[in-house]
């Protein structure tokens, strides 16, 4: 059941998606950069246990053809590598993220119903590109301080879907997201080493946060503890 907070939520990353949008596909090389908005990665979950945060989807999404796609999604993407009968195996870090649960101690029943029934996932930004510097090439094209503009408006959207949701913890899939996310409240316990961080927020939400080379993971192992430790305690 979605909030009234939240569909205002929602009708107002709406409306700036639709601006955006106008602004690139008015601009052939910012057009060529970009293949549309793709804001959920997984179902819609109140109050989930946990809340993944990507930096934003890549092109290899789907929904790569130039719209808006606001519909939460039927699974997880991640179970689109454990599927029985048409396995992603080209889904890096969906097979990264499930090594490292099972590294935690969980079986992949666990997992499958961990991903898809008591976790949601998004992305920083909802913006599709090849790569990350993309983003900001797109934006500063259309209008000066494009990108700056943008970016504000991602720490915002972020910001509120995090206190609209509550999720019970973040994982920040990447050191740069890690960043972005601790900023927004005071926080605890903070802790990055060997690749991977822990805080907690005065909210009592947990963050954990890894950092990645492209979408694999560089210290599983490292993370697979902070996952045991603070999720499976």
């Amino acid at each position: 059941m979605k909030s009234k907070e939240y569909l205002d939520w929602e009708r107002n990353v709406i409306k700036g998606i639709r601006n955006q949008k106008e602004k690139i596909d008015k601009n052939e090389l910012s057009k060529s950069l970009y293949g549309g908005f793709y804001i959920w990665d997984s179902k819609f979950i109140q109050n989930p246990e946990i809340m993944f945060i990507g930096i934003n989807p890549g092109d290899g999404n789907p929904a790569n053809n130039g719209s808006i796609n606001f519909e939460p999604a039927k699974q997880m993407s991640y179970l689109e590598y454990l599927d029985l009968e048409e396995p992603n195996l080209t889904y890096t870090l969906a097979r990264e993220t499930i090594d490292v649960f099972e590294k935690s101690g969980l079986t992949r029943e666990q997992i499958i119903d961990i991903l898809n029934n008591q976790s949601v996932k998004t992305n920083f930004h909802y913006i599709i590109t090849k790569n990350q510097p993309d983003i900001k090439k797109c934006f500063n094209l259309i209008e000066p301080n494009g990108f700056k503009n943008y970016w504000l408006q991602s720490y915002n959207w972020t910001g509120d879907l995090i206190n609209i949701i509550k999720p019970k913890m973040i994982i920040c899939e990447g050191k740069g997201v890690f960043d972005e996310i601790k900023d927004y409240e005071d926080f605890t316990e903070l802790e990055w080493k060997d690749g991977c961080g822990f805080l907690k927020r005065v909210d009592g939400v947990e963050v954990i946060g890894y950092s990645r080379t492209f979408s694999n993971i560089k210290n599983k192992n490292r993370l697979a503890e902070l996952i045991k430790k603070h999720l499976l305690k």
